[in-house]
């Protein structure tokens, strides 16, 4: 857990740390709209299933996005650290 979140790391971590509070805020929207289904309008249920879809939807693109920005930039280091040592 010490070598957890190092200075090398610190921008990916707080990387997850944004993740993860869109994450809950998702899961919020979620149990909020669940809880509140019976006595809220029809229209405004579909509004708030169609934006929790969207939101989900963009949530999921954004972090795969970042995750192969990351992936793509650790194979370049360790090609460039190969290339180095030969």
């Amino acid at each position: 857990m010490k070598n957890f979140i190092t200075k090398e790391n610190m921008g990916q971590r707080f990387t997850q740390l944004i993740i993860l509070i869109a994450h809950l805020v998702l899961l919020i929207w979620i149990i909020f709209t669940l809880y509140e289904g019976g006595i809220l309008p029809f229209k405004t249920l579909l509004l708030h299933f169609l934006g929790i879809s969207v939101y989900g939807a963009v949530l999921i693109r954004t972090c795969a996005y970042l995750y192969k920005r990351q992936y793509l930039k650790e194979l370049e280091q360790s090609e460039r650290n190969k290339n180095l040592d030969q």
